[in-house]
């Protein structure tokens, strides 16, 4: 069994390569899921949702360009 590794928003941040406005307006907008919360402080999603979500962020740049 392989444990899905959680990423924080500072490094879902640097992965998508947007600021914390942008990111968290996407968050907003529904483009990205809201993080999985513990607690008030510790949110995280889990690598595997980044990683789709980097791909797709990656690919609408490429349209876009």
């Amino acid at each position: 069994m392989e444990i899905d590794p959680r990423i924080r928003a500072k490094e879902f941040m640097a992965l998508l390569s947007v600021g914390k406005t942008k990111f968290y307006k996407m968050i907003k907008r529904g483009e990205i899921d809201e993080p999985i919360r513990l607690s008030e402080k510790d949110v995280f999603w889990y690598a595997s949702y980044v990683k789709d979500k980097v791909e797709e962020h990656k690919n609408s740049a490429i349209v876009a360009a």
